[in-house]
């Protein structure tokens, strides 16, 4: 194997590998939930299991955010710096070092369970925190491998284990939910997060068995890295990394934990009952796991992007670093724009099918994906660059705004749960324009926003004109196969139809380029004739 195979998968087939894992685990996901909410008996059985899992991630943030990102970029810039033997030793301590966290912070977690889910208003929780939290300690390592392997540009292995990673999850936990439920809630809450961890373990194995496979780059580079470092040096390369982008990620997981703690008590405040507040914080919950199909795209994006730019900066080579980045808000807005209209107008249709309450949530929330996706861009190109402590308190200030608004606007009665979602466009809108600012003042890097927006817009647009017609006409016609089947039927085929106009119009338009194609697989280039 040449060198050049270990930086085989260029960002957009690295991102076309994530994205279609990513897509299918949320799908699966999303199919989890309506099926999770009945057996814990409607949307507020479904909060007190969600808020076990949104105190975990807090954690799990804690312990896995900072260091993978870290190792990736370190491994990059390693090999493109010609120290391929550093690579390797900087993953390893890394790796312990994760190892070594991920368990003392499971151990604190299983000691604290009760008294976290008392004072998060959900009590229930306590035994599905205890029994989620040696996913922590399986993570951390997890993470440390994934991290690694997508440092050498190869995002196969963490789209592998994504997938049977949820699979595992969503087996486990239906059936240790049903083995469980007859000793109520707080069991069948614990037997759902005991899925998750099941799910790790599987997605573990599947990654080491890849880093076995994979050569080692000085292997392959047929060198060592001809640079004696000591492990403080490594130590201190990791901290220098790791810290402000655990500290980033760590704030913006805060916002989602004072989330479980503010949003059930204003609504309160709001008149609503007990129950009342419960099943609409379970119901924003549910929308937002909706949200995360798309975003989990962006996220995918951001992970592939990160060691290409990382490297190019560590070459110098600032102009070709400035048009990936350009690149990666292109594809993310030909990915964003259509699943934001399509959330936005079809949210009754998807709702119905999932047995989800309240679409209008959906609705209102639906752009959120857009500006998700720019914030989580800008911070990744911020932290490819260095720009490490900014991106976190520009990220910082989004989450205090956030909080400062949850209290108020929840509080108004007319408002309730719809205060919720304007603080999040809040949220994200003041960190937006910051990181634009800084990456344009501080390295010289002013990213293209409105007009790569415009032809993504066009062609959402033009895929509603045919598709709505067509849904309303197949539904008629299905009238005899009842509500449900002809409701799945006719959204199916409106969704082909969406998908078949959107990249037929984006192609016509120029919004979809011959290169985009030829980067994810020359053979599909060649089929469409590109």
């Amino acid at each position: 194997m040449s060198g050049k195979s270990l930086s085989s998968q260029s960002m957009a087939r690295g991102f076309a590998v994530l994205s279609a894992a990513s897509i299918l685990v949320k799908i699966l996901s999303l199919l989890f939930v309506p099926v999770i909410m009945k057996l814990m008996g409607g949307s507020g059985g479904y909060q007190v299991y969600t808020s076990a899992n949104q105190i975990y991630a807090f954690v799990y943030v804690i312990a896995t955010a900072g260091l993978p990102v870290a190792i990736s970029k370190t491994v990059t810039e390693f090999i493109s710096t010609g120290e391929p033997g550093s690579a390797t030793r900087s993953f390893r301590l890394a790796r312990t070092v994760l190892a070594a966290t991920g368990l003392l912070l499971t151990v604190l977690l299983v000691l604290l369970a009760r008294p976290i889910a008392r004072a998060s208003g959900y009590e229930e929780a306590w035994l599905g925190i205890a029994v989620i939290a040696p996913n922590i300690l399986i993570c951390s390592v997890l993470s440390a491998y994934r991290g690694y392997l997508q440092g050498l540009k190869n995002m196969t292995p963490t789209a592998v284990s994504q997938v049977l990673e949820q699979i595992v999850h969503l087996v486990v936990a239906i059936a240790a939910v049903l083995a469980l439920r007859g000793r109520g809630l707080v069991w069948a809450v614990a037997g759902a997060s005991f899925g998750t961890v099941a799910g790790s373990v599987a997605a573990l194995a599947v990654v080491v068995f890849f880093y076995r496979k994979a050569p080692r780059p000085e292997a392959v580079a047929g060198r060592n890295s001809g640079v004696s470092r000591s492990t403080g040096e490594y130590l201190k390369l990791l901290a220098r990394y790791s810290i402000p982008i655990t500290l980033s990620s760590a704030i913006q997981y805060g916002g989602t934990i004072i989330d479980v703690f503010v949003v059930k008590s204003r609504l309160l405040s709001a008149g609503l009952s007990e129950s009342e507040a419960a099943a609409v914080h379970g119901d924003l919950s549910a929308a937002r796991q909706l949200i995360n199909v798309p975003t989990a795209l962006v996220t995918a994006l951001c992970v592939s992007m990160l060691p290409v730019i990382a490297g190019l900066y560590a070459e110098r080579k600032i102009k070709e670093a400035k048009r990936k980045a350009d690149e990666s808000f292109r594809l993310c807005f030909i990915v964003a724009v259509p699943c934001t209209i399509a959330l936005m107008v079809y949210s009754f249709q998807i709702y119905r099918l999932l047995d989800f309450n309240n679409p209008l949530i959906m609705t209102a929330m639906a752009a959120s994906v857009i500006f998700m996706g720019i914030v989580h861009l800008q911070s990744s190109i911020m932290q490819s660059v260095n720009l490490l402590y900014q991106s976190t308190v520009f990220v910082a200030v989004g989450v205090i705004l956030k909080a400062v608004f949850n209290y108020v606007l929840i509080g108004i009665p007319s408002l309730n749960i719809y205060g919720a979602i304007i603080s999040t466009y809040i949220s994200y809108l003041v960190p937006l324009a910051m990181n634009a600012l800084a990456l344009r003042k501080l390295k010289g890097i002013s990213i293209m926003l409105v007009k790569p927006l415009i032809k993504p817009v066009i062609a959402g647009a033009l895929m509603l004109v045919p598709s709505f017609p067509i849904y309303y006409l197949l539904l008629r016609m299905l009238r005899f196969a009842g509500p449900y089947a002809s409701n799945l039927i006719a959204f199916i085929v409106c969704a082909a139809v969406c998908v078949a106009v959107y990249f037929a119009v984006m192609r016509i338009i120029g919004g979809i380029r011959k290169e985009d194609v030829e980067s994810i697989s020359p053979g599909l280039a060649r089929k469409l004739r590109l």
